[in-house]
């Protein structure tokens, strides 16, 4: 591991088993609808989907805009991509998008070609958080909209391992993420790179049947990778969180900043 570039290493070469684990995290679900409500997403409209993954999301969109719109997945790791089409074909929307592989910088669109943006828990991992935002608002049309939905991983609560437990183990995670506490810095950064009438909205649930449980495991791989938290650290973290999703005291919250400018 090198940990000054582990950060984007991960999500370009990504092991086969993570792939089919990020399938099922990054399904849409009707229960998520919530975050994209202030994207005020419409028939019609060209949607960038930067950071599409295998393509939930991007699916979603296209049905939204749908029938004469278009959306544009971008992704820096080719198996998403693949995985992505091959979605969007099982779910019959092939037509309605394009899909895009980038290196992370330059976003392979026109200027001024989207009318809205939609990133989803991308940027914690962008190595240029102000470079980025500056192609957001290259790419979207003057009064178009970006749409920037991200955690913060000092909010982060898991029970019952407590506050001390969960900073131990994300301390030895940490390579994994650029920008850990992009939630609370985006409201700033997207007004310093030109966006107007900035909104920020935060929405937080409780999960307590295991459905985010991914999150910590993938946080354990990352501090297996790191080196940084001991084997029998590790063993007893998954060991206590089995024991709180058998005996019902499993809680996990990590909420998530909804924050939209105008270009």
């Amino acid at each position: 591991m090198n940990e000054a570039t582990y950060y984007k290493d991960h999500w370009v070469e990504i092991e086969p088993e993570r792939l089919e684990a990020y399938e099922q995290m990054f399904e849409w679900r009707p229960q998520s609808a919530p975050l994209l409500e202030p994207a005020a997403l419409a028939p019609g409209q060209t949607v960038v989907d930067y950071g599409c993954g295998p393509g939930g999301l991007a699916v979603e969109l296209a049905r939204r805009v749908a029938p004469n719109g278009r959306v544009h997945g971008v992704d820096l790791n080719k198996a998403f991509l693949e995985r992505a089409r091959a979605r969007a074909k099982r779910d019959g929307v092939e037509a309605l998008i394009d899909w895009h592989h980038t290196d992370g910088g330059r976003i392979p669109l026109d200027t001024d070609s989207a009318d809205r943006l939609v990133c989803k828990n991308v940027m914690e991992y962008v190595p240029d958080v102000a470079a980025t935002l500056a192609e957001f608002h290259r790419v979207v049309k003057p009064g178009g909209v970006a749409h920037v939905i991200d955690s913060d991983w000092g909010l982060l609560v898991v029970e019952p391992l407590g506050a001390e437990r969960v900073a131990e183990l994300f301390e030895a995670a940490k390579p994994a993420y650029r920008t850990p506490l992009i939630g609370r810095k985006l409201w700033g950064a997207m007004r310093a790179a030109g966006f107007s009438d900035v909104k920020v909205k935060i929405l937080a649930s409780a999960d307590t049947k295991g459905l985010m449980t991914p999150i910590v495991f993938n946080m354990l791989g990352y501090a297996r990778d790191s080196g940084r938290l001991s084997q029998a650290s590790r063993d007893a973290l998954v060991a206590d969180l089995k024991k709180s999703l058998a005996d019902g005291t499993f809680l996990l919250i990590l909420p998530q900043f909804l924050v939209t400018g105008t270009a």
